[in-house]
């Protein structure tokens, strides 16, 4: 049987990357006319939706240049359309776009009600091309060929529910089955083809223990060539749940059963149980890989030594992530690449990435149309500028008009521009424009509050798993109260002394945080441990309240009631 998936699976990657070849040719030929290509985007949007509540509200018709565009319509944020998307979700047409779509992607919702994002049929195709077709041809051209007849540990996952007016709602994935002929079961097919886990994995039912199914199917795979996720912070957690429970993962594998301590639905179990068999020799490989335990053995290498590649936000923001995985679990010298992948959201594709183990991504200019508004000049809009104006070394937020019905929306996506390959530009992730702490106007990123964490950990021999802090408004003037996380119970520390360092990796951070301490705007920062394995605890809470795993990120900015009382309520004693 597994000749045979290995057969299908490779007949199945040359297919794929053969169109993903021509696509990934095309696409760099097309890089030199970016702006051009950029701004017919635009035009296209325009004249496709003219005849939409909001195209005649502001004039789409007669709108014939950018500048045009932007004297005519608003820059706007998710609030301005949200009474517009929950109209569409329940049936209304022709509202904000023209273009047809029966699905409305959600985000995780883990603040607020989530968001609605249509996706119709044109933004279908931009997740087909540049999510798909292009990074496998950008794999296979970085990649061993080898790649091609092993199937990757795919930890993606999602539901949709579908509303009394037809139209779903939740992730893409889960509808895939309705665009295959064959249903559920063909759809499961093709899935296990590419990847290790089955259709019960990546559609979950609420409440089943769905890390215990992808670990598990992962495990029975002694090929796999690559690992895909969504957060390197979510692969990080899988890791950690195969390391803590391998005993049980691998007594199933060997008698082909699922423990009853695995919370499943009677009718997941069952269906599972029909796609698994004793496995003793498999079972015997991995016993011999942790016979001394997990603590210590860089076991991703020895469990999957065909390992080629991984795919998933591991740059920037979750760098940390990233060093966990390469420092505790995967042995460096294996010669796997990381392809970390570009800015995406609900809302849309805005970049690839075109080589392994740089965080560097091109912006596409097919995808949406973009303009970009310097960071420093905060809701100025007039200083917004096009593609072809920016500057290398400069920090912007995306604003995208976008397939789905978005016009001249803020992502809150930050972005350095580092370079151009061709004519589009190169970009890092830099941080959340909304995700900052902001006391007295310091403007303290994400990326500065990991930066100064990270090394102050390296410096004082703290293993950091995680991390969170939060700006406590409750005192005069305010204070940040870091909440460090480490893999193992720490007792005994200098408390003074971390607060020291931290203190002084801050002040390099952020020089505005150091003068609004210095001026005693801002109260010296406090510093605290968490449990081991809080952040693991907080993502199980907000799945089992009905999160999706894969949308779920690091709460590195406490933002809300919920999480701070989580959170403060998980200190080491």
């Amino acid at each position: 049987m597994a000749e045979n998936i290995n057969n299908a699976t490779y007949i199945t990657h040359v297919s794929s990357v053969s169109s993903g070849s021509s696509a990934l040719m095309l696409f760099e030929q097309s890089l030199d006319q970016a702006p051009e290509i950029n701004r017919n985007v635009l035009f296209r949007i325009l004249n496709d939706n003219k005849d939409t509540e909001y195209g005649r509200k502001y004039g789409f018709s007669d709108i014939h240049s950018v500048e045009e565009y932007r004297r005519r319509v608003p820059v706007i944020i998710y609030d301005n359309i949200a009474e517009s998307l929950e109209r569409m979700r329940d049936g209304a047409k022709n509202v904000l776009t023209s273009y047809a779509f029966n699905h409305m992607n959600t985000t995780s919702g883990t603040v607020g009600n989530p968001k609605l994002v249509p996706l119709t049929q044109q933004q279908a195709q931009v997740y087909q091309i540049y999510n798909f077709m292009i990074p496998q041809a950008v794999i296979n051209r970085n990649v061993d060929e080898q790649w091609m007849y092993g199937r990757a540990f795919c930890t993606a996952e999602g539901s949709a529910k579908t509303m009394e007016s037809g139209i779903s709602v939740g992730c893409a994935s889960s509808k895939m089955a309705e665009y295959i002929k064959g249903g559920v079961s063909a759809a499961d097919t093709i899935l296990r083809t590419l990847y290790t886990s089955p259709w019960e994995a990546t559609n979950p039912v609420p409440g089943d223990n769905n890390k215990y199914v992808h670990a598990r199917f992962a495990l029975m795979d002694g090929h796999i060539s690559g690992i895909i996720t969504g957060f390197y912070s979510h692969l990080v957690l899988y890791f950690k749940y195969i390391s803590d429970n391998y005993e049980l993962l691998i007594g199933d594998i060997e008698k082909g059963t699922i423990s009853t301590d695995i919370e499943l639905s009677d009718s997941v179990r069952q269906s599972l149980l029909a796609k698994i068999d004793p496995m003793p020799e498999r079972a015997a490989q991995l016993r011999e890989i942790f016979r001394n335990g997990s603590e210590g053995v860089k076991w991703v290498s020895l469990v999957w030594p065909d390992l080629k590649y991984i795919s998933g936000v591991g740059a920037d923001g979750f760098s940390m992530y990233d060093r966990i995985i390469k420092e505790n679990y995967l042995d460096v010298s294996s010669g796997v690449k990381h392809f970390y992948s570009g800015i995406a959201a609900s809302e849309g594709l805005w970049s690839v990435v075109m080589k392994p183990d740089c965080p560097d991504s091109v912006m596409i200019p097919q995808s949406a149309f973009f303009e970009f508004q310097p960071v420093e000049e905060g809701d100025d809009f007039s200083r917004i500028v096009s593609m072809d104006q920016l500057e290398v070394g400069r920090v912007y937020e995306i604003i995208v008009t976008n397939m789905c019905g978005f016009y001249r929306y803020r992502t809150s996506d930050a972005v350095k521009v580092t370079g151009f390959m061709g004519r589009s530009p190169l970009v890092q992730f830099m941080y959340r424009v909304n995700k900052t702490i902001n006391l007295v106007a310091e403007k303290t990123t994400e990326k500065a509050l990991q930066w100064a964490i990270e090394n102050t950990c390296n410096e004082l021999g703290i293993d950091l798993a995680d991390f969170s802090v939060y700006a406590d408004p409750a005192e005069t003037p305010g204070q940040y109260v870091f909440l460090i996380e480490p893999r193992n119970t720490v007792s005994g520390f200098d408390m003074k002394l971390l607060e020291s360092v931290l203190t002084r990796y801050m002040y390099q951070a952020n020089p505005s945080y150091e003068r609004a301490v210095q001026k005693e705007r801002i109260m010296p920062l406090k510093a605290m441990f968490l449990q081991p394995e809080t952040s693991l605890l907080y993502r199980d809470m907000m799945t089992y309240k009905g999160a999706s795993q894969s949308q779920l990120k690091p709460v590195h900015i406490i933002s809300n009631e919920l999480q701070r009382k989580f959170f403060f309520s998980l200190l080491q004693d």
